[in-house]
């Protein structure tokens, strides 16, 4: 019994199952239909990634503005949310904590963003590239919309599962 193998280059091959087999686009409209819908799982994930950051912000008590980016054009004023030195900001590991609904949502929520971009990992290991396009545009566009609602250090926080 012959077993078919994977091709490990980029092609475009529209009979190829998506995750599971009974997600097999079939014809051209299915195909597309399956772009669109890779998209749009991109894009809910970075919606997720920003929404669990967001669930589990703590408010800013203080806002340090300094200026700490110059160019031969002129100032950035960025704001720094970094404490002032000497107070560092340390929230014990104690049962208050982790009984917290915000915890238990968090981790739902972190297991769901997991689950999504490993699934997501495996449909660009498909090495088809329509569906990989796709991929990185929902995840641009998501990005796009909710980028600039995040912090860097938030959006470093929010991370991804390959980096």
């Amino acid at each position: 019994m012959m077993m078919d193998m994977m091709e490990m280059y980029f092609h475009f091959r529209i009979q190829e199952p998506i995750l599971f087999r009974q997600w097999k686009p079939t014809d051209t409209p299915g195909y597309v239909f399956s772009c669109i819908s890779i998209s749009i799982i991109a894009f809910c994930l970075e919606l997720l990634k920003f929404g669990r950051q967001w669930m589990t912000r703590k408010p800013r008590p203080f806002l340090v503005t300094d200026v700490c980016c110059t160019t031969t054009e002129g100032i950035w004023d960025i704001p720094s949310e970094e404490p002032p030195r000497g107070k560092i900001s340390v929230v014990p590991f104690t049962m208050e904590s982790i009984s917290d609904w915000k915890h238990f949502v968090s981790s739902c929520l972190f297991f769901a963003q997991n689950f999504v971009e490993y699934s997501l990992m495996l449909i660009a290991m498909t090495y088809n590239y329509p569906f990989l396009l796709s991929l990185l545009g929902g995840h641009a566009l998501g990005y796009f919309l909710v980028g600039p609602l995040m912090t860097v250090k938030e959006n470093d926080a929010a991370g991804t599962c390959c980096s």
